[in-house]
């Protein structure tokens, strides 16, 4: 049978206790009514069930401790009394815990999810992992409740399509392979199609002596046929490690919902490692995600962040940081996040600090919609203090659960979960459509939903809509703003949205006029399509617009104009025609470059225009050589091409031949610049005869494009004797 270890004590020793450790919860355990919680609801609507295929099939093993411990109990509805092999298994020889699926039917063993767990034999979920901040609580000097007892380490997943009736002593197929596994429990999403026999062969084991160094597990296979949702993990302390893993308090999570939900029994494992704060979540949260197949992921940190605060490494905002890096992870695997309050505890540690921690839970709440609300636990537990040990005149250590209050825990998560994930979501239905703040370029539409859901209305001149405003954030109140309007225009709309469980609605057809008031000119827009070049002229547009981006075309005064560019040719002071005018400009200056227009009466009617300045052909070419060289020696020269404006010249393209007065020089060979090299490159040189040398360069397509150097003394190096 399942070594049982006794969850209370399993608690106080897997976290940080007196000040260093807080706990929280609410009222009654099997309190909650479904129909009172307030808790946000579950994306994508209710999972399709994955129904347990292998309750109760044959079982069979070549090891059941000569009787002691049959395979049936690998299969059957009781999670803390497990099978168990005595013998401690090898490669060469495995011990193998078999199932005949050959009774279920063939399209409810197609894909599967294989899930065994060990727990609560070991209690954590990974017994090697320590937290780097709490490491060890006070007063532990071993290992402290982190042992393995019976933990398959080296393993496969087979399948065997022989008939069923006798166990197959050949023609196993591997599914999976694992090595070196240090985790409690595990789950396998593998594909049955064509197979009658399922089975885990262990050749290896983890245990903390060598009578705990067998394999111990209950197994369940379940249909996966619908997909792989109805799958839940809850990573968290030792309080979350001693209320959800499958030790009995009333039955499972997968027994107490299915009891709510007739027809879901999920698969659920309990990612629990006492002593662990929200920071080692953040640290590990990647590498767990990516063993589990499902989609529900429980975050419960926060006691220990609570018992350790607050420091460099553990504070509110600290935590909050650590919960947004699990959120986003979650949500990046395409999973659902659940995160429940931090329960109540009575030390000094908890009272003052995991409120600030709720507190930031309610911002992630806010911050990610997407994120289930799990139960609240400080509520829970403070309307409940006897289930705390050393609440209510208790006996304990103020931050555990007793064993009545671990099983009031697991009950919150259980109703919980019935009421959010497991809750047909009402249809989604849009009401109150209305139009307000209609002005000549904008409009605002208002409109509540009954669900939650993401807000857009499409909108046009007609029917066919073509432009839209959207948002993704979930609300009931609704409101988006329409701008960039056409006065005195008609406008049809309708609004829609998608709620969290994925339905979605729309409002029938309407529409509106905006209106024609333009008001006077309080702003130039100026604008161009052109990217200028230096030197060159190119057109702009300027456009006087009223205080609603509305054409003002009844402004009648005058438009000066200036720029960044001191060697800009501007318009000369001029008027617009219906509010508006074309003009043309020339910038010599490369680069960020900015035209103003500025009414000459009143300076705050103004505009701007910024352009990028690209600079023009390649004009001049200088060689930048130096002062002298040794004979015989090389030395740089640079060439850089400008335009008539002194801008680099970018863009040049050409090739360059160099030539010098000395015939004994080695030069470069002709070279084709590059886009890459910006208008300018270096080269190497040699001189040969003193006393003094110069280098040309030129375009060998132009030849009026090039250079000569000044003079290079040239240096005779003497050779010592």
């Amino acid at each position: 049978m399942l070594l049982k270890i006794s969850a209370a004590t399993t608690l106080v020793i897997s976290i940080a206790l007196g000040s260093a450790a807080p706990l929280v919860r609410t009222a009654n355990a099997a309190e909650a009514s479904l129909a009172a919680r307030s808790a946000s609801a579950a994306p994508g609507g209710v999972p399709p069930a994955m129904p347990v295929i292998s309750r109760g099939v044959p079982a069979y093993t070549n090891d059941d401790c000569n009787g002691s411990t049959p395979a049936s109990k690998a299969n059957d509805n009781v999670y803390d009394d497990g099978w168990r092999a005595c013998a401690t298994p090898s490669p060469t020889a495995p011990i193998y815990l078999a199932y005949d699926l050959s009774a279920v039917p063939a399209p409810q063993r197609g894909a599967v999810l294989l899930v065994w767990y060990n727990d609560p034999a070991t209690l954590v979920y990974d017994y090697t992992y320590h937290s780097t901040v709490n490491p060890y609580p006070p007063g532990c000097t071993t290992n402290c409740g982190w042992d393995p007892f019976d933990i398959p380490r080296d393993y496969t997943v087979e399948a065997n399509p022989a008939p069923g009736g006798a166990l197959p002593a050949s023609g196993w197929v591997t599914l999976a392979t694992m090595t070196g596994n240090n985790y409690h429990s595990r789950q396998h999403a593998v594909n049955l199609t064509g197979y009658n026999w399922i089975r885990i062969n262990v050749t290896a084991t983890d245990g903390k002596t060598a009578q705990t160094s067998g394999v111990v597990l209950n197994m369940d296979v379940h249909d996966a046929s619908l997909g792989y949702r109805d799958d839940w993990i809850f990573y968290g302390d030792s309080i979350t490690e001693g209320s959800m893993n499958h030790f009995d308090h009333g039955g499972t999570f997968a027994q107490q919902l299915s009891a709510l939900v007739p027809g879901h029994f999920p698969a659920q494992e309990a990612g629990a490692i006492g002593g662990t704060l929200s920071n080692d979540g953040a640290n590990s949260i990647n590498t767990w995600l990516s063993l589990f197949s499902g989609s529900y992921v429980a975050i419960a940190y926060g006691t220990n962040d609570a018992g350790f605060c607050c420091s460099a490494n553990v504070s509110p905002t600290i935590f909050y940081n650590n919960y947004v890096s699990m959120v986003q992870a979650v949500l990046a695997a395409g999973k659902t996040p659940i995160i429940p309050k931090i329960p109540w505890g009575c030390t000094s540690q908890i009272q003052t600090f995991v409120p600030q921690l709720n507190q930031q839970i309610d911002a992630l709440y806010t911050a990610f919609p997407q994120i289930v609300h799990g139960p609240d636990l400080w509520a829970f537990f403070s309307a409940n203090p006897t289930l705390i040990g050393g609440g209510g005149g208790t006996t304990g250590d103020c931050v555990h659960p007793t064993d009545a209050g671990y099983g009031a825990l697991r009950q919150q998560w259980v109703n919980s979960a019935a009421a959010t994930v497991y809750t047909p979501p009402p249809a989604l239905q849009i009401s109150n459509v209305q139009v307000s703040s209609v002005g000549a370029s904008s409009a605002v539409i208002t409109w509540t939903t009954n669900n939650t859901a993401s807000s857009r209305v499409d909108y046009g001149t007609t029917t066919a809509y073509g432009s839209n405003v959207a948002d993704p954030a979930t609300v009931t109140s609704h409101s988006a703003t329409l701008s960039g309007l056409t006065s005195s225009t008609t406008y049809h709309y309708q609004v829609s949205g998608v709620d969290t469980f994925g339905q979605s609605a729309s409002s029938a057809d309407a529409t509106f006029t905006t209106l024609t008031v333009v008001g006077p000119a309080s702003q130039f827009v100026l604008a161009t399509t052109a990217t200028p070049t230096a030197g060159t002229p190119f057109s702009f547009t300027v456009t006087a617009q009223d205080n609603a981006g509305n054409t003002a075309t009844d402004y009648a005064g005058t438009v000066h104009f200036t720029s960044t560019d001191t060697g800009a040719v501007l318009p000369a002071n001029a008027t617009l025609t219906n509010g508006q005018g074309t003009f043309s400009a020339t910038l010599t200056k490369a680069g960020a470059q900015t035209i103003t227009a500025t009414d000459t009466t009143t300076a705050t009617i103004t505009g701007t225009l910024s352009v990028t300045v690209r600079a023009g052909a390649a004009a001049r070419m200088t060689l930048a050589v130096p002062q002298s060289a040794n004979a015989l020696t090389p030395f740089p020269v640079t060439v850089t091409l400008t335009d008539a404006y002194g801008n680099m010249a970018t863009s040049y393209t050409g090739t360059v031949h160099f030539t010098s007065s000395d015939v004994l020089a080695t030069l470069p060979a002709d070279y084709t610049f590059t886009s890459a090299d910006g208008g300018r490159h270096q080269f190497s040189v040699t001189l040969a005869t003193p006393p003094a040398q110069t280098i040309s360069v030129r375009d060998v397509a132009n030849s009026s494009l090039g250079t000569t150097s000044s003079m290079i003394t040239v240096n005779l190096v003497k050779v010592g004797l």
